[in-house]
């Protein structure tokens, strides 16, 4: 695997070809990151200098150089260790200055928060050169969303993960401009005809083990959201429905999100769907989780981007217990290393990242 290199300004420096391992990490909502290791050269200390960006020669995605580190190994051996974040990570560089409040749809917010924010703001020193927008998806959702003072990228990712959109930061060498763009995956489910199906099972020859889980240990499906005012004038709105034990409550305490644009007061029906949107906000983070874990036999029919994709949903299968579920694709690792290419990905929208599960390619 051939890594271009280019300073910030995304000149071309060289091309390098020799190093000992490449960790190449990307998330479908939340941002990817990236780990290099190579010998120890003057050559390389320059080549890798901060800030400067990566390319690998079978994609336009793109990481910028954060971290380095020289050490020797057991050999006596002096390495050079290179982290970063891929494209998306320029977007931590900014807070959303001001307030914004946004009712439209999830593609079309997130796109004005970085154009006013990264590539149009009022203040020219705000300005990322290499940023544009990339193009239009026109993706169905809306939402109704008041943000002030936040990091960016964290409210990027926190409004992807509730439309169950992607976003990425791509290189247009013809431009040379990074894009940046939101990307849904395709539906490969079982249930679907309008794409080719990719189905998980043992009784396909493409897993060899299945472990399934199923939890509702962090579950809520109603969610009391309480905004301005004490007491009997406390502005309470309720997300999410249930009855009896199939109802599971939590609140989520607003009381700093302000009803005021501009020193002029919002409608209640305006102030009560920015509440709204918070609860809902909360239900992303508690669903329910039901995963399968699978190790993919990767001699079998499904090849990695051809058959499925970053952001794709596809369907996990076991005849024998009489389970199939749909899960998204949200990370794979890409990992370059001397013996060959390994990939691991983790699978499931319904799952917090700390039980997400990990499918090994074999």
């Amino acid at each position: 695997m051939e890594l271009y290199i280019y300073n910030k300004a995304l000149a071309l420096q060289n091309v390098m070809d020799t190093y000992g391992s490449l960790r190449w990490v990307r998330r479908y909502s939340e941002c990817g990151e990236f780990e290099l290791h190579c010998p120890f050269t003057v050559e390389n200390i320059l080549l890798l200098a901060q800030d400067n960006v990566i390319r690998k020669n079978d994609s336009d995605e793109v990481g910028y150089i954060g971290y380095r580190n020289i050490k020797k190994d057991e050999e006596g051996k002096e390495n050079l260790i290179v982290k970063g974040k891929l494209g998306e990570g320029y977007l931590n560089r900014r807070i959303i200055w001001g307030t914004e409040i946004l009712n439209t749809t999830y593609e079309l917010a997130m796109r004005a928060l970085v154009d006013k924010n990264c590539i149009n703001p009022t203040d020219a020193d705000r300005i990322i050169e290499t940023l544009i927008l990339g193009d239009l998806g026109n993706f169905a959702g809306n939402v109704n969303f008041q943000v002030s003072y936040q990091n960016l990228l964290k409210t990027i990712e926190a409004l992807c993960m509730e439309a169950e959109l992607g976003n990425r930061v791509r290189f247009d060498k013809s431009l040379k401009k990074l894009k940046f763009e939101i990307f849904q995956g395709l539906d490969r489910t079982s249930s679907q005809t309008v794409n080719p199906q990719c189905i998980f099972s043992k009784e396909f020859d493409n897993i060899l083990d299945q472990e399934y889980t199923d939890s509702i240990m962090d579950f809520k499906n109603v969610v009391l959201v309480g905004g301005i005012g004490e007491d009997a004038d406390r502005r309470l709105v309720t997300v999410g429905s249930g009855s009896g034990l199939e109802r599971f409550e939590v609140f989520n305490d607003q009381k700093g999100l302000s009803n005021m644009v501009n020193n002029v007061a919002m409608t209640e029906a305006e102030y009560n769907a920015l509440l709204a949107s918070k609860g809902n906000e909360t239900l992303t983070d508690t669903k329910k989780v039901q995963t399968f874990e699978n190790g993919i036999n990767l001699n079998s029919n499904l090849r990695y981007k051809t058959d499925f994709d970053l952001g794709d949903i596809v369907t996990c299968l076991s005849r024998k217990w009489g389970i199939a579920i749909d899960s998204r694709i949200n990370e794979i690792e890409e990992v370059y290393e001397e013996s060959g290419m390994e990939i691991n990905i983790v699978f499931g929208k319904e799952m917090p990242r700390t039980i997400a599960q990990k499918i090994k390619l074999l």
